[in-house]
């Protein structure tokens, strides 16, 4: 085959261009949804009384997924299972079937309403939902305009999506890059995808951050430096936190299969799932008189980082409201939660042992990702581009460890581990 330099050049010039305009269409879509959140969160701590309001919250967004169907819950599945035919060279289901681009207008319609009733949940979920779509709308815009010749990959639009969403949300360029080439096949990195998903985030989190996007704002800490003894102790810290992300990930499964099983009315099951959620609520708010433990509860990670202090149980009551709220159908997503459960995990272990707790709280809340997700070279780059641990060292430790340690079951169902599988001798 002859090489010809100006299609080449061509080719490149025309994937380039995909790539910003999904980025920065992401872009502006995530910093409306994110900031559209913060606006509920700051509106529900201003009113507590707005959680009265939850099991009708939780009742409408049964209503919606009902009337539109369980398949607008499932989009990033969708997603990662598309990406998998693509990359195995086949589509037993038609893709139209799998992906509709207004799973992400209906998952934004279902996290404002999960926070602004302060369900304990996150926001990447949805974001990344949202990401999802604009990719899928792309592809299919495409597929319209059949005088223009060459259509892009269906997977590209789609990580691509996933990029600038992740990216855009934590204003982590690097990070949205690994995650958009990571996110569906954890043990692979999608090198073929590295330059669309570079171009797609990064013009995502510059569109975001021009529009005024509302991100998370990490306090300055010191960070604990490199040495044997640190390194051992840090170890033994990450296994520890792989273990209990491998913990939260079992219960949240638990919790959804019970209550999915307890009765044959999932209306029912809804309103009474929101209402022990609501109960334990008020109870916390009764005798703490805070409503620190709705919504995102980033006060929580804060005051962990930066020395004010949360109480010592804190991680477990969050993480029971994570997964009531979940069981109840609320949606938003489980990185954050993540992320402050392992941070004031982190904080309760450091404050036990009497070691300094805002570097044990910033690895807890990295190391718990880490092991959540199956991703750890994206929560590596999540810790030095948000977090900014200075020392890469005590860094890469944490997430690498507490990934081996939290087993191959993560938050992103449907994700593939297949060279793990080969090297077991599983069916990959």
């Amino acid at each position: 085959m002859r090489y010809n330099a100006g299609n080449t050049a061509a080719r490149i010039a025309v994937n380039a261009a995909r790539s910003i305009a999904v980025g920065v269409v992401t872009g502006i879509f995530i910093t409306f949804f994110a900031n559209t959140v913060s606006f509920a969160g700051e509106l529900n701590d201003a009113h507590p009384f707005l959680i009265l309001l939850m099991p009708l919250g939780a009742f409408a967004t049964y209503l919606i997924y009902r009337k539109l169907g369980e398949a607008y819950r499932r989009a990033t599945v969708s997603a990662i299972d598309t990406i998998h035919d693509w990359e195995e060279g086949s589509s037993p289901i038609p893709r139209t079937e799998r992906i509709n681009p207004w799973m992400g207008a209906v998952a934004y319609i279902g996290a404002a309403i999960s926070h602004f009733t302060g369900a304990s949940v996150g926001k990447e979920g949805v974001g990344v939902q949202i990401g999802l779509s604009v990719g899928e709308l792309f592809t299919r815009i495409e597929r319209k305009l059949s005088w223009w010749g060459h259509r892009g990959r269906e997977d590209y639009y789609l990580m691509c999506g996933a990029a600038a969403a992740f990216g855009s949300l934590f204003g982590s360029p690097i990070t949205g890059v690994l995650f958009g080439m990571t996110f569906a096949t954890a043990d692979i990195i999608r090198l073929d995808a590295l330059f669309p998903c570079l171009l797609s985030s990064y013009s995502a989190v510059l569109i975001a951050e021009m529009l005024g996007i509302h991100k998370m704002t990490i306090p300055s800490y010191a960070c604990l430096g490199f040495s044997l003894g640190n390194a051992a102790i840090i170890i033994a810290f990450a296994a520890l936190i792989g273990l209990l992300a491998r913990l939260f990930i079992y219960l949240l499964g638990q919790f959804r299969s019970y209550i999915a099983s307890y009765g044959h009315n999932q209306a029912m099951d809804t309103m009474v799932t929101s209402l022990i959620v609501l109960s334990v609520y008020i109870i916390i708010y009764l005798f703490t008189g805070t409503t620190e433990y709705t919504g995102l509860s980033l006060d929580l990670l804060y005051r962990a980082i930066d020395g004010t202090g949360v109480p010592l149980y804190a991680f477990i009551v969050k993480a029971l409201l994570v997964f009531f709220s979940i069981s109840a159908g609320f949606v938003g997503g489980e990185v954050v939660p993540l992320i402050v459960t392992g941070g004031t995990f982190g904080y309760a272990v450091a404050s036990a042992a009497g070691f300094e707790t805002a570097p044990f709280a910033v690895l807890g809340a990295i190391g718990m990702l880490s092991g959540g997700t199956n991703l750890p070279l994206v929560c590596f780059a999540l810790g030095l581009e948000l977090f900014g641990y200075t020392d890469a060292r005590m860094l890469f430790l944490t997430v690498a460890f507490a990934y081996l340690t939290s087993g191959k079951t993560g938050i992103y169902q449907h994700q593939h581990m297949v060279l793990v599988d080969r090297l077991r001798g599983e069916d990959a």
